[in-house]
């Protein structure tokens, strides 16, 4: 069937702003202007007492023990007001470390590299006071017997004020402004379940040291 001019062109127009869409969505679903205010901020240590990196069904977990936490984090969160468009960089992550980790054949080795990570806002506060947030700028090599891979990008998440906890898991409070998510790349061995491209996911619970409170409008 043979198209008309016009129609072509429309098709043309329609394949452009459906394709300008997708790219726009892989790194913001919105525009959005925040207004954070951080009170009671400062330096910080955090500890998370499990943490579970899973990639097709695969996982890497990192368990504490009785003188060891999984994951110790360190920063700065100062306390201050930051307005500007989603997400909104309000502190970092200075050094990051995991203890005791396993996968499906044994011991594994997490090295953290090219600190600082960004800290940043992605959404309001909820009535619960809870506020999604974004970890960007991580850079982690993980090897085990048979595997390495690098795993880059950003850990979606969100902070609640009356516990004082950062949890990072892809499931929010509130619908994020913006898309955080992880990327695998430099795969070696891994018996073809972890491959270059794929997106795994990152869960935690963090306890942040000190009573910081978070409010974004």
């Amino acid at each position: 069937m043979r198209i008309g001019k016009g129609a072509g062109s429309g098709l043309v127009v329609a394949a452009a702003s459906a394709l300008a869409i997708g790219l726009g969505a892989t790194t913001a679903l919105a525009s959005t202007t925040l207004t954070v205010r951080v009170m009671n901020g400062g330096t910080y240590t955090a500890t998370a007492s499990k943490t579970v990196l899973t990639d097709n069904g695969v996982s890497v977990t990192c368990s504490s023990t009785s003188t060891t936490k999984a994951s110790t984090a360190t920063g700065s969160i100062p306390s201050g007001k930051h307005t500007g468009t989603s997400p909104v960089k309000i502190g970092t992550v200075a050094t990051l470390n995991f203890k005791h980790c396993t996968g499906p054949v044994g011991k594994v080795t997490i090295k953290v590299n090219k600190l600082p990570y960004a800290v940043s806002v992605d959404s309001k506060t909820n009535t619960a006071s809870q506020t999604d947030t974004i970890i960007s700028g991580v850079n982690t090599f993980v090897s085990t017997t048979g595997c390495s891979f690098t795993v880059t990008g950003s850990v979606p998440g969100f902070y609640t004020n009356s516990t004082r906890t950062l949890s990072l898991t892809p499931k929010l409070p509130i619908t994020p402004l913006n898309k955080a998510q992880l990327t695998v790349s430099g795969v070696t061995g891994c018996f073809g379940v972890v491959k270059n491209g794929d997106h795994p996911t990152y869960k935690a619970t963090y306890t942040v040291n000190r009573a910081l409170v978070i409010r974004s409008t």
